[in-house]
């Protein structure tokens, strides 16, 4: 993760999605501000309306306040005719004509590329006892593989009747394997998976599955009647994007397949199936879809959407790029890091200490974001100096106009209401 410029003092607020705005008029305290709500403030701690912030003078000082569990955490204090829109390099940006930039959401997106057939068109090659591979090159913005990237791999050799179907699930499955080696924390980097042109049908009663990532058994909603093992079962409905999987069991409703399940768990999902026969004459691709490491900025603070680039050994064969990385805007990774920064600056540095005391922290895991930046160029005076510095504040607004005290503020700062969804 790339972290905040820092020309001087990041701050940062979360004004999350449960707690009231607090009234305008009223001094700051835990009780005028609720727990999980922001406001903004003037010098004498005055909770701040959009006719009260107007009538402030330009040298007047303005700043925002967070409750967390009951204490408040202040930014630096902005003088208000210094104030003006910051940077910002996010995806997505709401304009306004007060003195401060916001971002909207935006979802992160794992990279998926697809060697052979992508769902459309293009396939595997067919050739016996030959062997064939992937070559997957990291491209993580991560300390190693910025200055020398690590290959990974996956290798199979086909048989004396060599078919797509074989060197599709023949090379998934390696990948597998190989991707569970990776280091703790990855959970596993890529997900292996195969795709398959031929069309599927559903079957009479065996509609849906419940199946576990990780796990080769599943468990169907009723006994099969039409298929059967050796036949290619499509999870997740008909497309031909959906991914593959041979049966390699079949038992009432209970079904097992050749390789572990790569997708998400889950309950009722959707499946059809692709006789064995009608395998063997389909065209192939092996699907490569990135997945989100953990995070905790205790530990594991390596966020941001996995970049690769996959070669396959015989390069005539389709590479498609069907969805390129993006970290996104306003992730709760980003909002966690950008909070853990900032306790930093409110003095929190006892991580070290033994016993470590961690710093305070906020943020809603899996919460969605939109970002609010005040930027200001204060003078600094001293003895025998006299020079110009940037600080900022960040006020991370939980699920846009779901945030009551987050919209409150920025209304205050010159925002329509509906311009936060």
């Amino acid at each position: 993760m790339q972290l905040t410029q820092q020309d001087n003092v990041t701050y940062v607020t979360i004004a999350d999605n449960t707690a009231a705005a607090p009234t305008a008029g009223d001094i700051a305290s835990s009780t005028t501000i609720g727990d999980g709500a922001a406001a903004i403030v003037d010098e004498g701690s005055t909770i701040l309306d959009a006719a009260r912030y107007l009538a402030l003078g330009a040298d007047r000082q303005v700043r925002l306040v967070q409750n967390i569990g009951g204490d408040l955490f202040y930014t630096a204090d902005f003088t208000k005719g210094k104030l003006r829109a910051g940077k910002s390099n996010k995806v997505t940006a709401v304009t306004a004509s007060g003195p401060a930039s916001i971002s909207v959401y935006s979802a992160a997106a794992q990279q998926i590329t697809m060697l052979g057939y992508n769902g459309t068109t293009g396939a595997l090659p067919i050739a016996n006892d030959t062997s064939y591979w992937i070559k997957i090159r990291k491209n993580d913005n991560d300390a190693a593989n910025r200055s020398q990237p690590a290959s990974l791999f996956s290798q199979f050799k086909t048989d004396a009747t060599g078919t797509q179907e074989e060197l599709a699930f023949g090379l998934v499955e390696v990948g597998v394997k190989n991707m569970s080696t990776q280091a703790q924390g990855t959970n596993g980097y890529l997900r292996f998976e195969a795709l398959c042109d031929e069309a599927s049908a559903a079957d009479g009663t065996a509609t849906t599955i419940t199946v576990e990532y990780g796990s080769k058994a599943g468990t169907l909603n009723a006994g099969a009647t039409t298929f059967a093992v050796g036949d290619v079962l499509r999870i997740g409905g008909g497309a031909t994007t959906d991914p593959v999987y041979k049966i390699a069991t079949l038992s009432t409703t209970a079904i097992s397949f050749d390789i572990a399940y790569q997708g998400a768990s889950g309950a009722g999902v959707t499946i059809e199936y692709i006789t064995a026969a009608a395998a063997t004459t389909g065209d192939f691709g092996v699907q490569l879809r990135g997945v989100a490491d953990d995070f905790d900025v205790n530990s594991f603070r390596n966020y941001y959407s996995n970049r690769f680039t996959g070669t396959f050994s015989d390069t005539s064969v389709l590479n498609t790029l069907d969805t390129a990385a993006r970290n996104g805007s306003g992730t709760w990774q980003e909002a966690a890091m950008a909070e853990y920064m900032s306790m930093g600056n409110q003095g929190e540095n006892s991580m070290l200490a033994v016993p470590p005391t961690m710093r305070t922290a906020s943020v809603i895991t899996d919460g969605e974001y939109d970002v609010l930046a005040l930027t200001a160029d204060e003078d600094i005076h001293g003895l025998t100096s006299a020079n110009t510095e940037t600080s900022r504040a960040m006020l991370y607004i939980q699920d846009g106009s779901g945030s009551p005290s987050g919209l409150a503020i920025a209304v205050v700062l010159g925002f329509v209401a509906g311009d936060l969804t």
